[in-house]
């Protein structure tokens, strides 16, 4: 199987199970019920139609004789890829509330990068970062007027209670 046809696979698969996720958000109380779906369905539709997009333009490429082949199913960088980006997305995904938008962001941002573009590139990955994250809080707060989650100490605290006084947060 050729790499763009395990990419858009993976894609449409990821897609429509964020999407089947999003349907069990609770309906919002204040508002339009549907109003904390909106977003999360538009990105798992995103994921989807990428999906069909890389099927697609595979196939194509398959017909017109341009066939690449896929590294063998050993290649560690595929699965690096695949493992470390899922990993990061499970650390953010919890990280998100406790730590707030920014600081969360920034740091699974630049991990992201560095896992796909390499360490040695982390003056790229740094600006790219940087930008990435504060353009999409300023649209988040300034245009569309949706507050994100903002870092809060007391929260952080309760998830180090565990040590048992052995982290000291101030």
């Amino acid at each position: 199987m050729r790499r763009d046809t395990v990419v858009g696979l993976f894609s449409v698969a990821l897609g429509a199970l964020y999407g089947t996720a999003t349907l069990r958000i609770k309906d919002a109380t204040i508002g339009s019920p549907w109003a904390p779906k909106v977003f999360p369905l538009g990105v798992a539709a995103f994921l989807v139609v990428l999906g069909i997009v890389a099927l697609i333009t595979d196939r194509a490429k398959a017909r017109g004789g341009h066939v690449e082949r896929a590294p063998a199913a050993k290649d560690p960088g595929c699965a690096k890829l695949i493992i470390g980006t899922l990993v990061l997305c499970a650390v953010y995904g919890y990280a998100f509330e406790p730590f707030g938008y920014i600081v969360s962001t920034l740091c699974f941002m630049f991990l992201l990068l560095t896992l796909v573009n390499e360490p040695k590139r982390w003056k790229s990955n740094i600006i790219i970062t940087l930008v990435f994250t504060f353009f999409l809080w300023g649209s988040f707060v300034y245009v569309f007027d949706i507050a994100l989650p903002s870092f809060d100490m007391d929260t952080v605290k309760e998830l180090f209670a565990f040590t048992g006084g052995g982290v000291n947060l101030g």
